[in-house]
């Protein structure tokens, strides 16, 4: 598992495109930072913190699920894949290997992109709580890693790198781009009594929409979403939501690496 994960790291790091995302990171985020110029101070749930996280909602999952997938999708496209089946390899080392050695490289630029763009912020004159500052970095963060593991997913069943890359765009244009259209869609052909319980369930199938409902009660700003619709969250405002996540955060992994080891066992006996 070491051995992979190490590997994947020197061989993202070693690659001229990784050091493109230091730009684009720190392009997006200097710019998102410098919309708070126009406020004296940026706390708390505002229309700019709005603006940083649905940004961050577009790009980062996007990139993730691509990135994600192409790590396993480019070894079994070139042959590597069955160089690896011959040695004694675990398939769970070889997947959590995968995602470690990616997330690792992705956090660390990502990490240096976002101090680097609060440093130019400050040096021209912004200010920022650090509530709000963790908030947005623990959000971006999180969708990194969760988006990462659905794109090893997809790699682990799909042949190409074009067929890894069109349904990592299909995935990602369904769960961001297309989610509440869809929602909407699907409340209003159920009976109204199933309205309640079935919003709280469809929350949880769509990871990104529960990192961000998590980030605005973060900075206790629930009352965005209307009366209504909060009332249906008061749960994740009360001391049982950390372990709410934990939970989630648990099955979300296991179900992921059940899912990639089975596929690339499949692959193996094939």
């Amino acid at each position: 598992m070491w051995n992979i994960w190490r590997s994947e790291l020197r061989m993202t790091v070693r690659q001229r495109s990784y050091y493109s995302f230091l730009i684009l990171w720190v392009a997006v985020l200097s710019l998102l930072f410098l919309l708070q110029n126009s406020a004296p101070s940026l706390t708390g749930y505002t229309n700019m913190t709005g603006t940083v996280a649905n940004i961050a909602l577009y790009i980062i999952p996007l990139f993730m699920l691509i990135i994600g997938s192409f790590s396993i999708a480019n070894e079994i496209e070139n042959g590597q894949w069955r160089l690896l089946c011959t040695y004694p390899l675990f398939t769970l080392s070889y997947v959590i290997g995968k995602i470690g050695g990616q997330f690792t490289a992705q956090w660390i630029v990502f990490t240096f992109s976002f101090g680097i763009s609060m440093a130019i912020s400050l040096v021209i004159g912004g200010g920022f709580s650090m509530k709000w500052l963790w908030a947005i970095y623990l959000f971006s963060v999180t969708l990194l890693f969760i988006f990462l593991v659905i794109g090893v997913c997809i790699g682990s069943f799909v042949k190409t790198r074009w067929q890894a890359l069109s349904i990592s765009v299909m995935l990602w244009f369904f769960l961001i781009m297309i989610w509440p259209t869809a929602l909407i869609g699907i409340l209003g052909s159920v009976p109204y009594t199933w309205i309640a319980p079935l919003m709280n369930a469809l929350l949880f199938v769509n990871p990104a929409e529960l990192i961000r409902v998590a980030f605005v009660i973060s900075l206790d700003a629930g009352s965005v979403f209307g009366q209504a619709y909060d009332s249906l969250l008061s749960y994740l405002e009360t001391s049982l939501s950390i372990l709410i996540y934990i939970l989630y955060f648990i099955c979300f992994l296991s179900v992921s690496f059940l899912f990639s080891m089975g596929m690339l066992e499949w692959r193996k006996r094939r």
